[in-house]
């Protein structure tokens, strides 16, 4: 399998497959990618690519390696998940997590909070804020070192940004990085939400609780994405009241501490005791 560079009607194409073509590429990739390698390793977020990513790879390789890039400040409801999943579903995973090299609260001290990634449409931010670096990057790489992996299998969709669509377009799905010195498949490059929730319905794979509140996991502190502010709020008033604060000096709007909104009554304890 080699390096292939698609341009973006040959991209589209790919993703306005039908279901089951899109489900049969992405077999054949894995199959490819597994007998070409001998120590595969899954990153998993406990979002809803990367379980679904893991169910397809353990079809053909059970033994695999999955690394879960623990920041400590996930969501509670991602913890929740991620324990129920490795009690009754996944009791046999080859899994291993890692810890942040430094804190959330430390970077925020010395870097301030997440600012925007860079996007294709604005070229000014630094491409990646420093706390994703220390807290899952770093970890994440030094586990995959040390445990000797030759393919790294990630649950990315391109359809979710122009960055990962110019990826797959530039690299395609299975490639070598050549600074990490390991082979990068994307085995969902050409999946949509709708593809990934259609595969967990048929197959009956448990998908994390937090997407019944939003369309998105990770950290729950996060203000590095476009829309963090709407996220944060629907999420917990309390937490986006104070990081609001924090990160701006804003003034708290009164209507923010009358919110019920918990998922928890934790978070803002979570909070204190972070930053």
């Amino acid at each position: 399998m080699t390096e292939q560079k698609y341009t973006y009607k040959k991209w589209k194409a790919f993703v306005n497959l039908s279901y089951q073509d899109k489900l049969m590429w992405s077999r054949q990739l894995i199959a490819s990618a597994l007998k070409l390698n001998n120590k595969p390793v899954v990153c998993l977020s406990w979002g809803k690519d990367s379980i679904v990513m893991l169910h397809l790879i353990r079809q053909y390789c059970k033994n695999t390696y999955v690394v879960f890039a623990n920041t400590l400040i996930e969501y509670p409801e991602t913890y929740k998940y991620r324990d129920m999943m490795l009690k009754e579903h996944l009791t046999d995973l080859n899994y291993f997590e890692t810890k942040p090299i430094k804190q959330f609260g430390e970077c925020v001290k010395l870097y301030g909070y997440p600012h925007k990634r860079m996007t294709a449409e604005d070229n000014t931010s630094k491409r990646q804020p420093k706390c994703c670096i220390y807290l899952k990057e770093r970890p994440l790489d030094n586990k995959i070192k040390e445990l000797g992996c030759d393919v790294e299998f990630i649950g990315l969709q391109t359809t979710e940004s122009m960055n990962r669509r110019r990826l797959f377009m530039r690299m395609g799905a299975y490639y070598p990085n050549k600074t990490r010195k390991i082979n990068v498949c994307l085995p969902l490059a050409i999946w949509n939400d709708k593809d990934i929730k259609r595969y967990a319905q048929e197959n009956k794979v448990p998908l994390n609780p937090l997407y019944k509140i939003m369309n998105r996991t990770g950290c729950m502190f996060c203000t590095g994405f476009l829309n963090w502010r709407e996220v944060m709020a629907k999420y917990n008033k309390k937490l986006y009241a104070g990081i609001l604060l924090r990160k701006e000096g804003q003034e708290i709007l009164k209507d923010c501490y009358d919110s019920s909104i918990p998922p928890t009554t934790k978070v803002v304890g979570i909070l204190e005791a972070t930053l």
